[in-house]
This record gives C-alpha cells, structure tokens and sequence, in this order.
C-alpha cells in the first residue's frame, strides 16, 4: 500500500497543492509553523476521517474560504481514491472513489496509517483516555466491526447514564436498567475481547522490540486493565460479568448520573523491569517504550492485513537519539514514510534508495 498523490484545496494554510509521492521516503521539510504537518493531518484524515489535532471541522478550512477539500489517491490491490469534503455548515462528505460513504465506519481500514509524533508521548505520560484512543484507532482500522461496536457502546453508554439522571426525579423509570445494562454488556463485551486480544498479541512484539533497543538491558510487559472482572476472555463470560458489575454498582452510578464499569473505564499498563513506565521511568525510558508501542502497531497491522500501513512521522527524529533513530529506519525501508522535520540534514545518513524531497514554506510546495 502506498499513496500516490495528494492533492489539497483551502485546507489549512494551503491554498491549492498537488503533490505526487514516491514509493519510499518522501520528506517533507522547512521551518516551523510552514504548513508541514497539515500534509500529515490530510493523510490521516483520509485515513481515520477525523484530524489528530483538532475534533472542529471548521478549523481545517483555510482563512476566509468557505470549503476545503483532500483527495489522496492511493495503491492498493488496485488504484484508489479517498475524497473528503469540508463546508462550514455542512457535515463533511467523504467519497472512496467516487462515490459517497455516509458512515465514518465505511472510510476506516481502506488506507491504513500509523501516525508518530511528539505528541504521543501523552500514549505514556497522560491519563488512560490516549491509551484507549490508541487501541481503538488501531482496531478499528483492521478489526472489522470494532468500530460499529464501539460506535454503538457509546451511545448506550450515553443512554443509560440520562436514564440514572432522570431516575433521579423518577425512581420508576430504574424498572428498565436491564434492558440497558443487556445492551451495554452485549458491546462492551465484544471491545473488552478484540482490546484483551490486540493487547496479547502486541505485547511480544512490543518487548521483543525493546529489549533491542535498550541493548537487552530493559523488558517492556504491557497489560490489558480492564474495570469488568473476568477468568478467561470469552464473550459469553465479559458480557455475564460486565452485567453483574452493573447491578453492583446501581448505587453509585445513580448518585453520580455516571457508568463507573465497562470498557469506557479501561486502561493499558506498561512496565520496564516490573517498574510503571508513566510514573517511575525515565524519559529515555518513554520515549523507548512508545518507539516500541509504536513499532509494535506496524507489525501488528501487516500481520492482519498483509499490508505494511503509510507510516506518518511528524517531526520524530529531533526527539529520538541516534540509536533510536537508527532502529526506527530499519522499518522505513520497507514501506512508504511520509516525514515532517526542519532541517533534512541529518537525515542524509537515513535515507533509502527512492526518496523524495521536498521544501514547504508559507503553505507552498517550494521546488
């Protein structure tokens, strides 16, 4: 898989560009503030059908436009198209070549990406709301109705918590929390088990990956937390304890107007050396145990799509020493890496055989 052409209107600071990538390394360079990162937002956006940066629409359309479009053409089994469309006003329209997905859920999985940036750090150092959102980004790309089922939780979620509210001034209306409590079972269940798996699955390959780069000197273990109790990970048995610890909880969840379990709560847990990396480690250890997270994600994605992903590197290297800089370009060889950085310099020594470089300044493609 790898994209063939970019092609921007209004979108950002750009006002019209068109771009045509090669196979391998292409890099995008120039100083700060230039525009070099929206190149890396439109591809993800295409890719996910919602910006890393910003959860408002309105902010991706240019200064005094009224719409803004990115089309990214890509191959895969064949040649391919993702078009997606922004009017202030109007919800996004998002066409796969040509014709018209009406569900964000129909978008994800058809260009599969990995995106790494500074920012990711927050995967290790912030709360578990990053650690969820970098599984379900992953799942839902390769999984299938991961995404449906996710979409469908957080609506019930949604649904029972304004019924504990309204139960408040109505203490009648408790007599159908089953019918929810079945329902949020039946979802969460289903995103506990893919979660638990990805988790298992990723784990090896996470430590393996660490222990290179620390020169065996470091074992990374990542575990699943899950706030619903449970043996073994069978649907059947999530879904039965899931509900049981809704019945247990009624109290609380009543006088908070909140669902206290389920996979909404849930957290991943990453330890150096039986150590908690978010609390206890360096940050030289971080930065290593993401590099892995992150290296992890690729294999996993090959592993159950047969396809490498885009890998999207925004301004990556200035943060990784030379040794993790070295271990990350073993992986670019083999795909197509979209690269941000301000000085292409020291990258020289990193490049591969077909790369492709390019200068971004005041949102222009400068040749």
């Amino acid at each position: 898989m790898y994209i063939k052409r970019i092609e921007l209107k209004n979108f950002r600071n750009y006002k019209e560009i068109d771009i045509n990538l090669c196979k391998g390394v292409n890099i995008f360079y120039g100083q700060n503030a230039q525009g070099k990162t929206n190149i890396i937002e439109s591809i993800y956006i295409a890719s996910t059908g919602k910006s890393h940066r910003t959860q408002k629409d309105m902010e991706l359309i240019r200064w005094n436009s009224e719409n803004a479009k990115i089309k990214i053409e890509y191959q895969k089994e064949k040649d391919e198209s993702i078009e997606i469309y922004l009017s202030k006003g109007i919800k996004k329209q998002i066409k796969k070549n040509g014709v018209r997905l009406f569900k964000i859920g129909e978008l994800i999985g058809n260009l599969n990406t990995v995106i790494f940036s500074p920012d990711h750090m927050k995967i290790i150092k912030d709360g578990p709301v990053e650690r969820r959102r970098f599984i379900d980004i992953i799942l839902s790309q390769v999984k299938p109705g991961y995404y449906y089922n996710l979409v469908q939780y957080l609506r019930t979620l949604e649904q029972r918590n304004n019924l504990l509210n309204e139960a408040k001034m109505n203490s009648s209306i408790l007599k159908t929390i089953d019918i929810w409590n079945e329902q949020l079972a039946d979802f969460g269940a289903k995103i506990i088990k893919a979660r638990h798996e990805f988790i298992c699955n990723i784990c090896c390959i996470a430590a393996d990956t660490h222990n290179r780069i620390s020169n065996e000197k470091e074992k990374l273990n990542v575990k699943y937390h899950s706030s619903v109790e449970y043996c073994n990970n069978s649907e059947k048995e999530i879904k039965e304890s899931f509900i049981k610890a809704l019945e247990n909880c009624i109290r609380i969840d009543m006088k908070r107007s909140l669902t206290h379990k389920g996979p909404h709560r849930d957290d991943i847990l990453l330890f150096i050396n039986g150590t908690e990396v978010k609390t206890y480690s360096s940050q030289g250890q971080q930065r290593t145990a993401l590099l892995s997270l992150k290296i992890s994600e690729l294999k996993y994605i090959k592993e159950e799509t047969g396809e490498l992903p885009v890998l999207l590197l925004d301004d990556v290297f200035s943060e990784l020493d030379r040794e993790r800089q070295k271990y990350l370009i073993e992986f670019i060889k083999d795909m197509q890496t979209i690269i941000t950085c301000t000085n292409v310099e020291y990258l020289e020594n990193f490049m591969v055989d077909e790369t492709k470089i390019i200068k971004v300044e005041g949102g222009m493609i400068v040749t």
